[in-house]
């Protein structure tokens, strides 16, 4: 993955809940939104989960490593910054343009056929709750979406996950890994009603989605060596530590078979019915 470097001052903090990352200009001349070491176990989820993302077919912002050179971090204006956080190499993913946050105020456009018409590869917002499921992501849900919205030049619709700090139920499997509440998943939403709730086939993208799901965490093994390969040292990560636990815990066939369950379980519940 490619390592980049800040080339000016910050231009703005997102004011989030979480880990409020920043928006900054690197020298490839792109805008990224940067992750920084103020929870580093989080940077780990957030490069797992990307790389776990792009193998799922999932569409997720480019990712690439980002040095913050701390002139361009202006810390008087944002005293939460410490210079420590910037020791580092940071998360970065590219900012998109044309993408508007998926949240409660837009659910409404989704009311309209002519909007919904629009969406390409609906299933993708069903792929990326099972996703969640598997992962344990408990900050993708009614009040939190964390999906992008890009449209392209002929006027489609794209969905984007983005923000996976919280997967593995926010404790960095240091006490296993615990189903998903109906509540920390966006199947529970207003929005999988409107795009899923008329569809005729549903069970048939459901089953599909499923058959796909035991493909993708194959595949996401098979490429542990090589997604661990790209972790900074300097993130000072315990790589035999967290390996030995996601293979006991996330890629263990009893898990992955409850996993179906609750999918199959949220889709009943909250859209079929």
């Amino acid at each position: 993955m490619k390592v980049l470097s800040t080339i000016e001052e910050v231009h703005k903090i997102f004011n989030t809940a979480g880990s409020s990352p920043l928006l900054v200009t690197c020298d490839d001349f792109n805008d990224w939104v940067c992750k920084y070491d103020r929870f580093p176990k989080y940077l780990f989820n957030e490069l797992f989960a990307s790389e776990f993302a792009k193998l799922w077919n999932i569409n997720t912002p480019e990712t690439a490593f980002i040095k913050d050179k701390t002139e361009h971090i202006p810390f008087d204006k944002y005293p939460q910054l410490q210079p420590a956080y910037f020791e580092k190499e940071c998360f970065g993913s590219l900012y998109l343009k044309n993408t508007k946050e998926i949240d409660l105020s837009i659910v409404p456009l989704f009311r309209e056929k002519s909007f919904r018409d629009k969406i390409q590869h609906k299933s993708d917002f069903l792929k990326i709750a099972l996703f969640d499921i598997w992962l344990a992501n408990e900050d993708r849900n009614y009040n939190n979406f964390n999906l992008l919205l890009h449209y392209s030049p002929s006027n489609l619709y794209f969905f984007y996950a983005i923000d996976h700090v919280n997967i593995f139920n926010s404790s960095f499997l240091n006490y296993g890994i615990a189903e998903l509440t109906e509540d920390e998943t966006i199947i529970k939403t207003e929005l999988a009603k409107l795009l899923f709730g008329n569809v005729r086939k549903l069970t048939e993208i459901v089953d599909k989605l499923v058959d796909n799901f035991y493909l993708c965490t194959i595949e996401c093994e098979k490429n542990l060596d090589v997604i661990f390969d790209l972790l900074p040292d300097s993130w000072l990560i315990d790589k035999a530590d967290i390996r030995l636990k996601m293979q006991q815990h996330l890629f263990n066939d009893e898990w992955k078979k409850q996993c179906e369950v609750n999918f199959r379980t949220f889709i009943q519940s909250f859209i079929l019915n």
